[in-house]
């Protein structure tokens, strides 16, 4: 597919700083998405042909060239190609386009026939433009640590949700972005469109960094948990989305990474991070398959295969609705029986009364089924206070 400014083959019949100026605003909408793509601009050529020195076009990962390099059958086709190539092992290359490839051929240049009844002579560079890699690292476990720590390494940028650690003083030279809400649509608009996302809150708020990686449409969203916890996550996160929790379920990986054996959070980290560069290797830095069975088990070796880590007794920072309820002293989660002060902890309301939580994960849970978790007369935790 190419652009309508590329119709008809009559170059001279566009205005030259009208064409730069709507590459130059493709390349930022690109860009903006975080799309990889191509620059083709024309460096060389002997007449007769339509394109001159000069003339540009970006093509993307998905073959659409805007601009102009030469008609479709005389350059574009061979350029859409050698374009897409570029943006997949990320290499720049120099075309040359000759009714006898063998005329133009030499060292550095890649020779192709020119199929125009013309007959002239182009050549073109082809400089791949690739967006650095953003990644979503959801939590503050021992592997959630490792995989901000290491991902920079392989020019990749990295955001991390944590209201704890939002709240401390960055180390020296530490590089990624810390956010500190919990809000899936806040955390989508901050890090954009098509980040890779790796949750590994050990349940605290797992459903939140799953349900931002799918608002964020992610190309990847990699879950490290067990297979019993991953369940009850995709659950909540499907009620914080208001979706179909098999659409979701197929959003995500679980358990992230390649499987090597790992078992602390350093080596489960290299996993993931094996995986995301096979990922980004794979589609041109951007799109991936995600949701695709994995062999790997290590989430499992990470964190306890049965219980939810939420429930730990660590708090998460998270809003407390008002009420007089919370100067009574300690309240019971209604989700997992713990103990839990009211004051900082996460609440929901419902049928006007406030139930607290030891942490994000639970008060999820209760808000998708509030019933599941009270006693159906009396209207009260299931555990007794």
């Amino acid at each position: 597919m190419t652009d309508g400014t590329a119709h008809d083959g009559h170059h001279g019949h566009h205005d030259a700083a009208d064409a730069s100026d709507d590459l130059a605003e493709r390349e930022r909408l690109l860009t903006e998405r975080g799309e990889p793509y191509a620059r083709a601009t024309v460096v060389r050529r002997e007449p007769p042909v339509s394109a001159n020195v000069g003339d540009r076009a970006v093509v993307t990962a998905d073959g659409d060239l805007f601009g102009w390099v030469g008609g479709a059958s005389c350059a574009q086709s061979t350029v859409i190609r050698e374009a897409q190539a570029a943006i997949g092992d990320g290499k720049p290359r120099l075309l040359g386009l000759a009714p006898n490839p063998d005329d133009v051929a030499r060292p550095g240049l890649d020779a192709f026939p020119m199929t125009c009844h013309s007959e002239g002579t182009l050549e073109v560079f082809v400089e791949p433009v690739i967006p650095v890699t953003q990644l979503l690292v959801v939590g503050d476990s021992p592997a959630a640590r490792s995989l901000a720590r290491l991902a920079p390494e392989l020019d990749i940028a990295v955001t991390i949700v944590d209201p704890d650690r939002a709240s401390e003083e960055q180390a020296s030279g530490e590089s990624a972005t810390v956010l500190s809400t919990l809000d899936p649509d806040e955390i989508a608009a901050e890090v954009g469109v098509g980040p890779f996302v790796v949750v590994a809150s050990m349940g605290k708020y797992d459903a939140r960094g799953i349900a931002a990686g799918v608002l964020a449409d992610a190309p990847y969203i990699g879950l490290v948990a067990s297979s019993v916890r991953a369940t009850e996550v995709v659950e909540r996160a499907a009620g914080l989305l208001d979706s179909d929790p098999e659409a979701v379920r197929n959003a995500i990986t679980n358990p992230a990474g390649h499987d090597i054996g790992a078992h602390t959070g350093g080596e489960i980290a290299v996993s993931i991070l094996a995986e995301l560069v096979e990922v980004r290797a794979s589609v041109g830095a951007i799109t991936a398959s995600a949701g695709d069975s994995k062999h790997v088990t290590a989430g499992d070796a990470s964190e306890s295969a049965d219980a939810d880590a939420c429930c730990s007794g660590d708090h998460d920072e998270a809003e407390s609705a008002d009420s007089a309820d919370a100067s009574d002293g300690p309240h019971i989660d209604p989700v997992c029986g713990m103990t839990v002060e009211p004051e900082g902890a996460p609440s929901v309301t419902y049928e006007g009364e406030t139930y607290y939580f030891c942490c994000q994960g639970c008060a999820d849970s209760f808000s998708n089924d509030p019933e599941q978790y009270l006693d159906a007369d009396k209207g009260q935790p299931a555990h007794s206070r």
